[in-house]
């Protein structure tokens, strides 16, 4: 009998593109009003995704690293569907707001499952995440850009770990929903964002 376990396959498109990672518990929220300004910005030909962690809902992680004979099998259902787009991706964007100095629980619950998918024969979910980029969009209800640095740092260290590129954040005040379209610099720094350096 063959012990193996199942190797997934993913699906890697033929364009690479810009995977816009909603992450916040409210829809159409601040950060995400920034992002969708930004990706308007984008070059015309430049393929972009929207991605809902809300309509993907993935159950309480379990860490069994360490248990005895541990196997991750392959994803199913909305786990599959996020580990596909993911790998995808050539450039992620995290759109977070910043809750508790952190990340939004749905975006941190995502970046626990990448523990399951080093360990998912045939995902080779580290050498293909090597080489992205990524990304951030956040809002907070404070003047002090200062007070989302936790929720950056997770990132960038989460991305220095993959072997990622960090190309940058875009921190900006939003407590009401619109609020952060009412700042004419917060708009400009989002249309700014994705543009090559001059």
């Amino acid at each position: 009998m063959n012990s193996e376990p199942p190797v997934w396959t993913p699906i890697t498109p033929a364009a690479p593109r810009h995977l816009f990672i909603l992450g916040s518990a409210r829809q159409g929220g601040n950060a995400e009003r920034l992002a969708r300004h930004a990706a308007a910005h984008l070059p015309a030909a430049t393929p972009v995704q929207w991605l809902s962690l809300r309509e993907h809902p993935l159950p309480p992680f379990e860490d069994r690293r360490h248990e005895p004979g541990a196997v991750f099998a392959p994803p199913r259902g909305p786990e599959a569907e996020l580990l596909a787009h993911t790998l995808a991706a050539d450039h992620l964007v995290f759109v977070v707001p910043v809750y508790w100095y952190s990340l939004p629980a749905d975006a941190k619950r995502y970046l626990d499952y990448w523990s399951a998918w080093l360990r998912v024969p045939g995902a080779e979910f580290r050498a293909r995440m090597a080489g992205k980029t990524l990304s951030v969009i956040t809002c907070l209800s404070d003047d002090d850009p200062a007070l989302a640095e936790p929720l950056l740092q997770t990132l960038r260290l989460g991305a220095s770990y993959m072997g990622m590129r960090f190309h940058g954040a875009l921190v900006a005040y939003g407590n009401r929903p619109g609020d952060a379209l009412a700042r004419p610099a917060q708009l400009a720094a989002a249309a700014r964002l994705f543009q090559p350096p001059e």
